[in-house]
């Protein structure tokens, strides 16, 4: 077992060069098939620009502020490059910051993850399932794999003060075949959350309106993470227990059509089944007797006695994914709907946002989670390119403790005016209730911007966080409020 993020290490490196020779390749065959892609485009009409709603600009920004993290009083700067050109996308975050209560300079931002490698908030190439060549590295915000069943709405960088560089590619050969890779942590000192997915169309050259869209893949899901057992210090800045040296386990077998795709429009059909495997960690067997001793509800301690005996859960789920444009760019709308069947001992997105603030707590949401039917929905609308709002929310028929949902709800005003920056976004997960919408606590994260410009060029604002920090050595949520003067102006020589 060891050896395995060695291996997986190698098959990076190994789809990074084969993405290179066969871009170069790509290049040759593109000025040989002008005029076919000619026709094709005549005949279909074109396709669907699955590009981000809101079109992003080439800026630089640097800005020098001060916030308390902790009881810990901090100034400093941070640089944020942000480029794309073309399909090459680069983000930069560069802190330097100073804690006037240590008389110090703050270096947490670099400790327990990848050091100097945090800066790169991402580089990515391409467009998800839309480019044959998609990679991202860095910031996996917002990932999924396959259609969603198992990963879906994750996160590895839940805390500013610990980001990882992941990695979430997409390769597609020859229009037939291909495979899509998330791995959340190139930390190499133990194997993280990693899913692989092999996936084929098999009508891909027939050139047939919707069935050459057809594709089936096959998912595997795996987490061997070992944090828990090499960081020390207090075992409630510790969640990553009940990991074991099994891993969380699961599989699962998707498959999708594109039934419309052309330039307005965009209907996708999905469907997905999977199964999530029995977590044997002896420290999770552990927990589950000693909760038992403490005097546990019977309906508790068959819960528990059931997934000991068995603990493999099912689930199913179909649904439709919609894009629509309206002349434009005036109007986009981006909708998802899914219907979700699970078995006891399944939760669908279990990999989630939720998963990296709290592994332990995630799992053992699994050994209590009932069978039941859900349903999970995303909805964003762009208006006039000005302003986007988009949310989605998964959610059991019958929400309570032991089948949690999850809300996540995105805002972004800040080409309302080109004096104005506003930006938000908001998730929460393991909602037993509405009510638990409006408390913040290790379930929630929440990060808001709000600045204006002056003379285009110069800002004044502040930034609202509730993340994971670290707090005197350990990690846990904590709010910071950081007003913040500075720079921020777009590269027009580098904008289309």
């Amino acid at each position: 077992m060891k050896k395995t993020p060695k291996m997986f290490l190698s098959l990076i490196l190994l789809s990074l060069c084969s993405f290179s020779l066969f871009a170069e390749n790509s290049e040759i065959a593109e000025t040989e098939s002008t005029t076919d892609v000619a026709s094709t485009s005549s005949i279909e009409g074109g396709e669907f620009d699955m590009g981000q709603m809101m079109e992003k600009t080439n800026s630089l920004g640097a800005y020098f502020g001060y916030t308390n993290i902790g009881g810990e009083n901090v100034i400093g700067f941070r640089i944020q490059p942000d480029f794309q050109i073309g399909k090459l996308g680069i983000g930069l975050d560069i802190p330097v910051q100073f804690s006037i209560t240590n008389k110090s300079f703050r270096t947490e931002e670099f400790k327990d993850g990848v050091g100097l490698l945090r800066m790169i908030r991402f580089l990515s190439w391409g467009t998800k399932k839309q480019d044959d060549y998609y990679i991202k590295v860095g910031d996996l915000t917002g990932s999924f794999l396959g259609y969603g069943m198992l990963i879906n709405n994750y996160s590895n960088s839940i805390s500013i003060d610990k980001r990882k560089i992941g990695v979430d590619l997409d390769f597609c050969f020859g229009k037939m075949w291909g495979i899509e890779v998330l791995y959340s942590d190139v930390n190499v000192k133990s194997l993280n959350l990693l899913g692989i997915r092999p996936y084929i169309r098999p009508l891909g050259l027939t050139g047939i309106p919707i069935i050459k869209t057809f594709d089936i893949g096959v998912q595997y899901v795996t987490d061997r993470d070992k944090t828990g057992d090499m960081l020390a210090g207090d075992a409630s800045s510790n969640h990553n227990t009940f990991i074991g040296n099994g891993g969380v386990n699961a599989e699962a077998l998707d498959m999708g059509v594109t039934l419309l795709n052309m330039p307005m429009i965009r209907l996708q059909a999905f469907g997905s089944a999977a199964r999530m495997e029995r977590n044997r960690s002896s420290a999770l067997n552990q927990a589950l007797q000693d909760s038992i001793n403490g005097h546990a509800s019977a309906e508790y301690i068959q819960d528990v006695q059931n997934y000991q005996s068995d603990g493999v859960g099912y689930g199913l789920s179909a649904g439709l994914d919609l894009k629509f444009k309206f002349l434009g760019n005036m109007l986009r709308l981006d909708a998802r709907a899914e219907r979700l069947w699970y078995t006891n001992n399944f939760i669908p997105h279990f990999f989630d946002v939720s998963y990296e603030m709290n592994k332990d707590a995630r799992i053992m949401e699994v050994v209590t989670a009932k069978a039941q039917k859900g349903y999970y929905a995303e909805l964003g609308l762009m208006v006039l390119s000005k302003i986007m709002v988009s949310g989605g929310l998964l959610m059991p028929d019958n929400m309570g403790p032991n089948n949690p949902a999850l809300l996540r709800l995105i805002l972004d005003g800040s080409k309302i005016s080109k004096s104005i920056v506003l930006e938000g976004e908001y998730v929460k997960g393991g909602l037993t209730s509405f009510n638990d919408v409006i408390s913040l606590d290790e379930r929630s994260l929440v990060s808001v911007r709000a600045a204006y410009k002056l003379l285009n060029m110069f800002c004044v604002g502040v930034d609202y966080n509730w993340t994971w920090a670290n707090v005197g050595g350990k990690f846990k949520p904590s709010s910071y409020v950081s007003p913040y003067v500075g720079v921020k102006f777009d590269l027009p020589f580098m904008n289309k």
